[in-house]
């Protein structure tokens, strides 16, 4: 049995990569992840490439505050997961930007035994937000951070960074009062519709798919 934990971008259908397209349209069945209350965003994505008939198989995911059920979510994911590829054979679990970062795929590797697994790798949201504003990732010799914001975030250590990205932002003025002299920008559903690109201190957040972008002053 084998999986491919297919990264299909951040939120635009054009920016899948090849390889994935080509699993999407030749794999026998699809897995996507089925979260309580939110749109499954991978499917969305992937959906215009997928051959019609394909079947596609919904896993249930828990990321709340309870262990238990987390455990108990991720185990029946991968039943689910391990039944559909003992009838196929091989198929696809989709994920939202890169199939391994801030991913909830990395979550069922560890009920996934006797299942050979791929990674393939997807464009991640901040390389198209650094896209959308035009501002360079890292330069010469500078580098950049990605951190997740749910829990705030403590910008000591990050002021040597070109740039800096929070995923899943959650206070996006406290985020603004962190780093004081950094030029920000918050990108709503960035990529997919109802994109918003906002100057950071002009913006409210809006769901969990908030993506903060900081650039160091003179960067």
């Amino acid at each position: 049995m084998r999986l491919y934990l297919i990264g299909v971008g951040p939120g635009d259908p054009e920016l899948l990569t090849l390889k994935a397209h080509r699993l999407l349209q030749s794999l026998p069945v699809l897995f996507y992840p089925e979260e309580e209350g939110r749109t499954p965003l991978a499917l969305a994505v992937a959906r215009p490439h997928i051959p019609p008939g394909t079947p596609l198989v919904p896993l249930p995911l828990f990321t709340g505050g309870d262990p238990e059920r987390a455990q108990a979510a991720r185990r029946e994911a991968a039943r689910r997961l391990k039944a559909a590829l003992e009838r196929y054979g091989q198929g696809g679990y989709l994920v939202l930007g890169d199939s391994l970062l801030y991913a909830s795929s990395a979550n069922l590797l560890p009920h996934l035994e006797g299942v050979e697994v791929e990674a393939v790798p997807g464009l991640s949201a901040h390389q198209l937000a650094a896209a959308r504003v035009l501002r360079p990732l890292a330069q010469g010799d500078g580098g950049f951070a990605v951190v997740a914001g749910l829990k705030g975030v403590n910008p000591e250590g990050l002021e040597r960074f070109h740039s800096v990205f929070v995923y899943k932002a959650k206070d996006l003025k406290a985020l603004q009062a962190a780093f004081p002299g950094w030029r920000g920008f918050a990108f709503l559903r960035l990529g997919m519709r109802g994109e918003k690109v906002l100057p950071l201190e002009a913006a409210v957040r809006e769901d969990y798919w908030t993506l903060v972008g900081l650039w160091r002053e003179g960067a």
